[in-house]
């Protein structure tokens, strides 16, 4: 579906196409371990990625798959109903623009914005105890967590994650900031 769709509203980048599955689909999925609860945000899902492949594999969890494009949403429709993914919601907003009750546990994000960015527009929506999972540079050693949040109160814990994904030698790494 994505290769179908990507031809007309360009989803993914046209040079990744061929490099679905190992690029887009298996990075996806590599988050699974650092899911936290029942309710999980996908922020900027764009194509469902990373929440349509963690959709499938947690059956257990509720997704909401925000994006703030209706052409994207559009085609998120049509997944869900083609995969009749019970446990996906839909969102068509610009999440940092409006107020959002405390209602998820982890809000994932790939390819969005950097951590220290996301956290304060994430923090109000996250339940307590709630985490944020950022996909972050497969080139990144280490991040620096003096730089994250800097010159704000930081109001959460912060660690790195490095996580596998098969098939491919460069190391990957997340951001994982979670309410104390």
């Amino acid at each position: 579906m994505v290769e179908k769709w990507n031809r007309s509203i360009n989803l993914v980048s046209r040079r990744d196409i061929d490099r679905l599955r190992s690029r887009h689909v298996l990075d996806s999925l590599s988050v699974s371990a650092h899911l936290h609860g029942r309710t999980i945000l996908d922020l900027g899902s764009g194509a469902g990625l990373p929440g349509i492949p963690l959709a499938i594999v947690n059956p257990q969890r509720q997704f909401t798959l925000c994006d703030r494009m209706a052409k994207r949403i559009r085609f998120l429709r049509v997944v869900k109903s083609q995969l009749e993914l019970a446990n996906v919601d839909l969102l068509e907003q610009d999440f940092g623009a409006a107020a959002t009750p405390k209602c998820f546990d982890t809000a994932v994000a790939r390819a969005v914005a950097p951590a220290g960015k996301l956290w304060p527009m994430l923090e109000p929506a996250l339940n307590s105890g709630g985490r944020v999972v950022v996909f972050s540079s497969t080139q990144m050693e280490t991040a620096d967590p003096v730089a994250v949040g800097a010159g704000e109160d930081i109001t959460y814990h912060y660690r790195t994650e490095r996580v596998a994904i098969p098939g491919s030698d460069q190391p990957h790494v997340v951001e994982v900031l979670e309410r104390p």
